[in-house]
């Protein structure tokens, strides 16, 4: 059970912040909620039911640092997938990101940008869709690294190159 204060990963909403853990009622019935509200996203509120096993499932403590660091350490390691059919492709970008696991969003990411690197070079842009699937994946990933390390998610890229220069 998560508590009061934690930060924790809520699915596709990324970083999120237990402001409280309540009673409430919604229709006829009263329950426990968490009330989560997303770090970088300032208007939102999310209500989770601390019954709804499914939906307590897409929470999951954040990474440590050290945690951060090991991910990218494992970059350079790290597996591409690509499919040159654009639903083959979709399919298994979306059974990755279905999990929210960094090591997932880190697959999604080296295969698109591996991917957008060979398009570039010969003049091409990425698909519109794997343009959305590797902004997710970038914010999902930033977002939680950035939480972990006390940064701000736009310094996020500048200090994975770092780590990876000097493990280099």
């Amino acid at each position: 059970m998560f508590s009061v204060n934690d930060k924790i990963h809520y699915g596709s909403s990324g970083v999120c912040v237990i402001e409280e853990i309540k009673t409430m009622r919604f229709g006829r019935t009263r329950e426990q909620y968490y009330v989560l509200k997303p770090v970088y996203q300032k208007t939102s509120v999310i209500y989770v039911p601390l019954e709804n096993e499914a939906l307590v499932s897409k929470m999951r403590p954040l990474l440590t640092p050290e945690e951060v660091d090991e991910l990218i350490r494992s970059m350079p390691t790290a597996k591409t997938i690509w499919d040159e059919d654009p639903q083959t492709r979709r399919a298994n970008f979306d059974e990755l990101m279905k999990h929210y696991s960094c090591a997932d969003l880190i697959v999604i990411i080296k295969s698109l940008t591996t991917h957008k690197e060979k398009r570039q070079n010969k003049g091409k842009g990425l698909h519109v869709s794997d343009e959305t699937y590797l902004r997710e994946a970038q914010r999902l990933l930033f977002d939680e690294f950035a939480c972990a390390l006390g940064i701000e998610p736009s310094q996020v890229s500048g200090y994975i190159q770092e780590k990876l220069e000097h493990s280099a």
